[in-house]
């Protein structure tokens, strides 16, 4: 039997069986506010946790004028 990977969301992984299967993939779709992101974010916190590392995430959804960095800066 394949040992799975945790979600790092205890519910989640009972649903699953115990996690998410190594060397599949995964889709998770859905309405705007519904934890698509969270999910995301903990399912690598939870894995960079395992494996001690440390890490950044980056937004790269474009929200705003780019032209305006300066003010967001400032912010």
């Amino acid at each position: 039997m394949t040992a799975r990977v945790s979600t790092g969301l205890a519910k989640l992984d009972a649903m699953l069986g115990g996690g998410l299967l190594p060397g599949t993939l995964a889709v998770v779709y859905g309405a705007t506010g519904i934890g698509k992101t969270h999910l995301g974010l903990t399912f690598a916190d939870q894995g960079r946790v395992a494996n001690g590392a440390r890490g950044v995430v980056l937004d790269l959804n474009g929200r705003g004028d780019s032209q305006q960095h300066d003010e967001y800066a400032a912010r």
